[in-house]
């Protein structure tokens, strides 16, 4: 807040932004929670469970003694859609079987730890699901180790460039030039910084857009030209 808010600027406030959303039109979701990632799961449930569309919630955890909202679940009218998966009771959740016998029209989603997700994707993809129908939240991801460099942002409603540094994002660059944008997270999950990307190759570095997303979009506080002195163009 301290880096983009001063005293006498307008902030304008809009509507919650739900970058992790049901897509009614699958035939059926499968609502994939690992420990405290179950928390949205609830909530899509209740809305699935409302539309009168089929669903199944897998819920895994080490014990029923750390997973949180046990009871909650227990008293949903749709509890009967639930697979616990307890590690100290031998029956972890098999990703394969799960994904089993799903279809090209069923849609998944997952929350929890990376490693959980991962498996969780990685089985939807081998049974052919596509990008589209693979959904992940992200609480706090590990960034790898990427090597910065400098690049070239085409601004082009504002019809000029900035040269990024290799020890700047083009957030802080855009800033710093009196251009606003919002910033919220600056590790690529929240999406607020999102903009168009008009041209150019880019090394996504944002765990929210989807492959399909980032051939038109961009998120600025973390992805950069994927070579170096490379050039990208956004429509600011």
């Amino acid at each position: 807040m301290h880096r983009i808010f001063s005293e006498g600027r307008k902030i304008f406030v809009s509507k919650p932004i739900n970058h992790f959303p049901l897509d009614l039109s699958a035939t059926k979701s499968l609502l994939m929670g690992g420990g405290i990632g179950i928390t949205p799961m609830i909530a899509m449930a209740h809305e699935l469970h409302e539309q009168g569309r089929d669903f199944e919630m897998h819920y895994s955890g080490r014990s029923q003694r750390k997973m949180g909202l046990l009871d909650e679940i227990a008293k949903a009218s749709w509890a009967d859609k639930v697979l616990l998966h307890l590690s100290n009771e031998g029956s972890r959740a098999d990703m394969t079987q799960i994904m089993t016998n799903s279809q090209t029209s069923w849609h998944v989603y997952t929350c929890g730890a990376e490693q959980y997700m991962a498996s969780v994707i990685e089985a939807a993809r081998k049974t052919g699901m596509s990008e589209q129908a693979l959904h992940l939240e992200y609480f706090f991801p590990e960034l790898p180790d990427y090597e910065n460099h400098s690049f070239t942002l085409k601004l082009a409603k504002a019809g000029k460039s900035l040269l990024v540094p290799a020890d700047k994002t083009a957030t802080t660059l855009l800033q710093e030039n009196g251009i606003l944008i919002d910033v919220k997270c600056s590790e690529g999950i929240c999406g607020v910084c999102k903009c168009g990307l008009v041209s150019g190759v880019v090394e996504h570095r944002d765990f929210m857009l989807s492959k399909v997303q980032r051939k038109t979009s961009v998120i600025l506080c973390q992805s950069r030209a994927a070579k170096k002195d490379g050039v990208i163009e956004v429509d600011l």
